[in-house]
């Protein structure tokens, strides 16, 4: 992800999200981002696959987002949306999660998971 589009994300999310969710969201994504490189390298057979390894980095993105999700308190359509987004993101990662014992079921249910963070960053690019 590039650093503008990460600022746009997180200023959109400080529109919608409350007060108090919202500075959260910065070192979460960055967090992800981190996250997600690495998930992607062991997937891609680009580094050993480490089991554990993507199970903890899953299982502390469906975490996160249930947090984000809870911390979103807005009732406008576009706290609705991101809400929603969030709500996408916590199931395909917890999907990517049971699929993480074998590489290629984990690699196939991920690239929905990296998908879901694309597709967030191209809608609130706007």
């Amino acid at each position: 992800m590039k650093p503008t589009a990460l600022l746009l994300v997180i200023g959109a999310f400080t529109l919608v999200a409350s007060a108090e969710a919202a500075p959260r969201l910065k070192p979460i994504m960055r967090e992800w981002k981190t996250q997600a490189n690495q998930a992607e390298q062991m997937l891609s057979g680009a580094q050993p696959y480490d089991q554990a390894a993507v199970r903890q980095i899953l299982t502390a993105m469906v975490s996160d987002s249930r947090d984000i999700e809870a911390g979103i308190t807005g009732t406008s359509a576009n706290a609705r949306s991101v809400k929603d987004r969030f709500s996408q993101f916590e199931a395909d990662a917890a999907t990517a999660l049971q699929a993480a014992s074998a590489r290629d079921s984990a690699r196939a249910r991920f690239q929905r998971v990296a998908a879901d963070c694309r597709s967030c960053h191209d809608a609130l690019k706007n």
